[in-house]
């Protein structure tokens, strides 16, 4: 009997290069990135609750990078954040993801009130 002929071709990846700064990154990458925000978020208001007023986010995302790296320098896949969210907060990919819609919502809301105040003179000077 011969041995069977594989019919299957090496699948190659696509140079992108070429489409310079129309080029656009991955979808796993900006997947990541939702990912990592949203469990930021999710580990940031755990933390929040119970430590009360002594609590600081500049010090919680200090303290995450130290774990889990920065988008750029990743010490997780995507894989892995996705299975922590899941034993840790029981999220899924869907509940990071509207995790994150809901924080970038409050975010454009807290910068349109900001720019939409209009500042007083202050009448103690007059």
């Amino acid at each position: 009997m011969a041995p069977r002929k594989s019919t299957t071709t090496a699948i190659q990846s696509i140079d992108t290069s070429a489409l310079g700064e129309y080029n656009t990154s991955d979808y796993c990458e900006k997947q990541y990135a939702t990912v990592y925000y949203a469990l930021r978020e999710l580990q940031g208001l755990s933390v929040k609750r119970s430590l009360g007023d002594s609590f600081s986010w500049d010090e919680l995302k200090e303290r995450f990078t130290e774990v889990f790296g920065t988008i750029e320098e990743r010490r997780y896949s995507l894989e892995q954040l996705l299975e922590y969210a899941g034993r840790k907060f029981g999220k899924s990919l869907q509940d990071l993801q509207e995790i994150n819609d809901r924080s970038w919502a409050r975010r454009k809301a807290r910068q349109e009130q900001q720019n939409n105040v209009v500042e007083l003179p202050n009448t103690a000077e007059f």
